[in-house]
C-alpha cells in the first residue's frame, strides 16, 4: 500500500518494479457514500510464482480443515496425498510442514490429543471389560517424582497388558508355540507395542496378546512375559519364538522358573539370523537362496 488515508487506498504488487504490473486506486465518493475503483492493471502477474509453491494465508489450520475427512477415512494417508488434496482444492501446494501440522490437527479432532488419549485409558479398560466378560487388563501407573520428591497424588501412565477373552480361548486350541515380537510407536510419547502371536492346526496366524511399554528392556519384556504366562499360555512345555534382544533374554531366563525348561522352551527366528547374516553377501541370488533355507529349515523344525 503506496497512500493510505480516509478517503483513497492507492496500491501496487512489491513486485511492481521487477516485472509485475499489478496497481490499484480506489477512492471514496462523498456525495454516494461510495468507494469507486479508479484504476486497477488486472490480475497480479508474479502471483502464479508463489502459488506454485506456497501461500502465507494458507494456514495449517486452514489446511485442516480441508483434510480432515480423508484423515478421518484413513488416519494412515501419506502427506504426499494430503499436499496433493490440498492443491487440487486451493491451486498451490503446501509445504510439508504445514500439511504434517495440519494432519496432527486433525487426529486430536478426532480422537483427541495425546494427553488426553492417554488420561482416557483408565475409562477405556473399564469399558472394554464391562462389555466383554473374561477379558483382562493389567494396567501400570507410575508417582510423578520432582528431585528426590515423590508425589504418590499424581501418578502418570507407565505399562497396559490386555487380551481380548476370545483370544485366551482360541489359544487352547493353537498350537503350543507363541511368537513374541514388537514395534516402535512414533506418537508423541513414542512407546513400544510388544506382541504375542499364536499359530492354528491350518499354520494361520492371530494376535493374542498386547502390551504398551515404555521401551525393549528386561522389566518391559518381564512384565509382558509373565502377564502372557498367567493369563494365556498356562501349558506346559511350549516353545516360545523370538529375536535375540537382551531383554527378551533376561526376562525368559528370570529365576522364577516359568519360562525356563521343561515348562518352556525357547527357539529363535532362524530367517532373521539368516537375513543378518546374508548382509554379508554381495550376490542378491545368494543372499535369497540362504534366507529361503533359512525359512525351510523353521517349518521343518517348529512345524507341530
Amino acid at each position: 500500500m503506496l497512500e493510505l488515508d480516509h478517503l483513497k487506498y492507492h496500491g501496487k504488487c512489491k513486485e511492481f518494479d521487477k516485472g509485475c504490473s499489478w496497481l490499484i486506486r480506489i477512492s471514496l465518493r462523498a456525495r454516494k457514500g461510495t468507494w469507486e475503483v479508479r484504476r486497477y492493471n488486472g490480475s497480479c502477474t508474479c502471483l502464479a510464482t508463489y502459488i506454485s509453491s506456497d501461500h502465507r494465508q494458507l494456514d495449517y489450520h486452514v489446511i485442516c480443515a480441508r483434510i480432515y475427512s480423508l484423515v478421518r477415512a484413513d488416519v494412515a494417508v501419506t502427506i504426499k496425498v494430503l499436499q496433493k488434496a490440498t492443491k487440487a482444492n486451493y491451486g498451490f501446494r503446501p509445504s510439508y510442514k504445514k500439511v504434517w501440522m495440519a494432519k496432527q490437527k486433525a487426529i486430536a479432532q478426532i480422537s483427541e490429543d495425546w494427553k488426553e488419549s492417554y488420561a482416557e485409558l483408565p475409562r477405556w479398560v473399564l469399558g472394554v471389560q464391562s462389555i466383554m466378560a473374561g477379558t483382562v487388563t493389567v494396567l501400570k501407573t507410575s508417582p510423578i517424582r520432582l528431585g528426590d520428591q515423590v508425589d504418590e497424588s499424581t501418578v502418570y501412565f507407565h505399562r497396559l497388558f490386555w487380551i481380548f477373552s476370545p483370544c485366551i480361548e482360541t489359544f487352547r486350541h493353537c498350537k503350543l508355540l507363541v511368537s513374541i515380537d514388537s514395534t516402535h510407536l512414533y506418537g508423541k510419547y513414542g512407546g513400544t507395542l510388544l506382541l504375542a502371536i499364536a499359530q492354528d492346526g491350518n499354520s494361520n496366524i492371530l494376535p493374542i496378546a498386547f502390551t504398551l511399554v515404555e521401551g525393549e528392556n528386561a522389566e518391559s519384556w518381564s512384565f509382558f512375559l509373565s502377564n502372557l504366562r498367567q493369563h494365556v499360555t498356562p501349558q506346559e512345555g511350549i516353545l516360545v519364538i523370538s529375536d535375540r534382544h537382551n531383554g527378551i533374554k533376561a526376562a525368559l531366563e528370570a529365576p522364577n522358573g516359568s519360562w525356563l525348561p521343561p515348562r518352556a522352551f525357547l527357539a529363535f527366528y532362524i530367517c532373521h539370523m539368516a537375513a543378518n547374516f546374508s548382509l554379508t553377501f554381495k550376490g542378491q541370488d545368494a543372499r535369497r537362496m540362504l534366507v529361503n533355507a533359512a525359512y525351510a529349515k523353521t517349518e521343518a523344525e517348529f512345524d507341530y
